[in-house]
């Protein structure tokens, strides 16, 4: 087979797979490029017009007019299997393990010390069987400062705050739960979704079902999602 022919006989696995996914006719390799294959979006404009060329002015004089190259070839082969199986929740977060958590016990004062230090926004507050009991933030302790206003912040501890802490309870932010298995779109469209009062999402959460009721796996930020785009 031409190199010719087999970049678009890719490029059409490509379209018919992604019009499939997104239930779409036209357009779908842009969608793509927009989303989970953000990253590839250059290589996606060239491969395009390359595709183009070939569907048009395949030949000159009865010669190719266009032969892609291997690299090109190689990349839009690295494309395909990449939106067929994209990165998996689990592999984009931030795991348990390595997870900077909090329990009831710390001092909020040491907390927020450490979380200057590292440059933390948000800490998981673990409860039994690893589930997440809350999520301390500025926020949280703004809410708390509210609520009681004579607090000592010197002898203030994480469990006090025990009110304030379920995802549920944060009045200017939301969290959402994936299981290990969520793709990258649908964890990019979550931090794009606005809630009640269009609070934003700060923060996603892999647990074992996907739910706020499952033991905590991992946890990914915006950040995560900007690094694998890049």
């Amino acid at each position: 087979m031409k190199p010719g022919e087999l970049f678009l006989n890719t490029y059409r696995d490509l379209e018919e797979f992604l019009c499939a996914k997104y239930g779409m006719r036209s357009g779908a390799v842009q969608e793509f490029a927009a989303r989970e294959g953000k990253k590839y979006s250059e290589d996606l404009n060239l491969c395009r017009d390359i595709r183009n060329l070939l569907s048009h002015h395949a030949e000159v004089d009865g010669s190719d007019a266009v032969i892609p190259s291997d690299a090109v070839q190689r990349r839009l082969e690295e494309i395909l299997a990449f939106a067929k199986d994209p990165p998996r929740a689990l592999s984009v977060s931030t795991r348990l393990e390595n997870l900077f958590c909090a329990e009831p016990d710390d001092k909020v004062s040491s907390l927020t010390d450490i979380m200057e230090r590292r440059g933390y926004s948000h800490v998981p507050v673990l409860g039994q069987g690893k589930r997440l009991a809350g999520v301390f933030s500025v926020s949280t302790l703004f809410s708390y400062a509210k609520r009681h206003p004579d607090f000592s912040f010197k002898e203030l501890t994480v469990g006090d705050m025990a009110d304030c802490l379920p995802p549920e309870n944060h009045i200017t932010e939301q969290f959402g739960f994936v299981d290990r298995d969520a793709g990258i779109g649908e964890i990019r469209d979550g931090f794009r979704s606005n809630g009640p009062a269009s609070r934003r999402v700060a923060a996603v959460f892999v647990t074992t079902d996907g739910t706020a009721r499952g033991a905590l796996l991992g946890m990914i930020t915006p950040w995560d999602i900007i690094k694998k785009d890049r």
